[in-house]
């Protein structure tokens, strides 16, 4: 009887201390996380270059590298092959790879993208972007936008909702929002300038709790 006891105290408090919110925040000198200046040393694992039977070893091995987080991106042509019909089963489910990380002690870091480049066809993007009028993609164009904050708000509503920022008690101290745009931005000039700005003012309208 004690042990069935000792067993139900035991999971309660490892739940109350998996569930327990992190503060990130930062200032122009580090990272800061529960008040304490940090340097995280952090390692990429893309979680649909493997299996999930393989995710756990992957990232025990990340840890014992000596790595203190786990980064991802969210590869949108995978998710998204076809316009609104979605994926996130097998090796897509982003999901319970963070939790995996969460698991292991690491911390996550997302990056949304959804432009990825990572060696990834097309960067990342679903190929049926060029089949609507008027598109342009990486730059001030309505259209594109509208695409991307429609993904990418929807990849947040999941993270929300199986709670991984670290707000939340997750993983996720840190999130990016688009990739590698500085040597491309000048091509686009203004408009390059005010796509970043309006990528910036999307992903903090979010209010996903770690920056």
């Amino acid at each position: 009887m004690w042990n069935i006891w000792i067993l139900v105290i035991y999971s309660t408090l490892l739940c109350l201390c998996r569930s327990s919110a992190i503060e990130v925040d930062y200032d122009p000198k580090a990272l800061i996380i529960d008040g304490q200046r940090k340097l995280i040393f952090s390692g990429a694992i893309h979680y649909p270059r493997s299996t999930p039977v393989m995710w756990p070893d992957l990232i025990q091995k990340a840890k014992d590298g000596g790595l203190d987080a786990v980064e991802t991106y969210i590869f949108w042509n995978a998710h998204e092959p076809i316009r609104r019909q979605y994926n996130f089963e097998g090796n897509l489910d982003f999901v319970k790879f963070f939790k995996l990380v969460q698991e292991a002690g690491l911390y996550g870091i997302l990056r949304l993208g959804p432009y990825v480049c990572a060696e990834w066809n097309y960067g990342g993007f679903p190929v049926w972007l060029n089949n609507i009028e008027g598109i342009e993609l990486r730059t001030d164009n309505e259209i594109y936008k509208n695409e991307m904050r429609i993904f990418v708000t929807k990849i947040v509503d999941m993270c929300k909702e199986a709670e991984l920022f670290a707000s939340q008690g997750g993983p996720i101290i840190l999130a990016q929002i688009e990739n590698e745009y500085g040597n491309i931005m000048w091509a686009y000039k203004d408009k390059g300038v005010a796509y970043v700005n309006w990528c910036a003012e999307m992903a903090a309208a979010q209010n996903i709790g770690v920056p």
